[in-house]
């Protein structure tokens, strides 16, 4: 996993920035703290910048990573403990292309990049927008053909060969429900757990901030600077 190291009142101003912002311009400006732009970062395959994530999130919080979920047999709560490291998925060339044949139709393509999301939106046609942009050359035996009329079930070809080029891009998890013995894959949204983990951290952040601030008078900069045990020793003794 890619490093990264970030301090607390740069990932602060980050948020600040991010927070405001719909996705996937929310994540990359988010990652876009570790020093490289915007642009540059939306040009990334979804599985890197999925990568770069996870490392972030792991620069701040650690490797271990607790979500929960639903079985969708009986409805059970499921607590999930996982590593960082163990979703990492190999890298991959940022300007891989590939092809693939469907019957008559032959497709060359590219992998999605955070850019092509933003501009597929999130209607009920962004998937297929979505692989519309990234197809480069499409044909029917000889005859050129517009990614607009490729049929379906030849897009869902060209979407599951993405997904094995970049897995990292389709992360999913294999669950056993102890309750009722149920077996399922679930998809997990890296970016959007991500988000929801450094805005619960940043939150955290700016409650440590709010406290000593009013205990000793101390400056933002100042209490960031102590480093997270030093803050909480500080909170636990000036609010015993």
């Amino acid at each position: 996993m890619p490093p990264i190291a970030i301090d607390d009142a740069t990932l602060l101003d980050a948020w600040d920035r991010a927070s405001p912002l719909t996705r996937p311009w929310r994540e990359l400006t988010l990652l876009a703290a570790a020093g490289e732009s915007v642009e540059a970062l939306a040009r990334l395959p979804v599985g890197e910048r999925d990568r770069r994530l996870l490392g972030l999130r792991s620069a701040v919080l650690g490797d271990r990573l607790e979500c929960e979920t639903a079985c969708p047999e009986c409805g059970e709560r499921l607590e999930l403990v996982l590593s960082a490291n163990a979703l990492e998925c190999p890298a991959v060339e940022p300007d891989l292309e590939s092809t693939v044949e469907d019957g008559e139709y032959r497709v060359r393509f590219r992998l999605p990049v955070s850019a092509d999301l933003a501009a597929s939106g999130s209607g009920p046609d962004a998937a297929r927008a979505l692989l519309a942009l990234c197809v480069l050359e499409a044909a029917r035996g000889q005859e050129q053909l517009d990614a607009e009329v490729l049929p379906a079930e030849t897009l869902e070809v060209v979407s599951s060969q993405m997904s094995a080029l970049d897995p990292q891009a389709d992360v999913r998890l294999a669950l056993d429900c102890p309750g009722c013995g149920h077996r399922w894959e679930a998809e997990l949204d890296v970016a959007g757990y991500v988000l929801a983990e450094i805005e619960a951290h940043t939150s955290r952040l700016l409650a440590e901030v709010h406290g000593l601030a009013r205990a000793y008078g101390w400056s933002e900069r100042d209490i960031l600077a102590l480093g997270p045990r030093r803050r909480r020793r500080y909170l636990e003794l000036a609010w015993p």
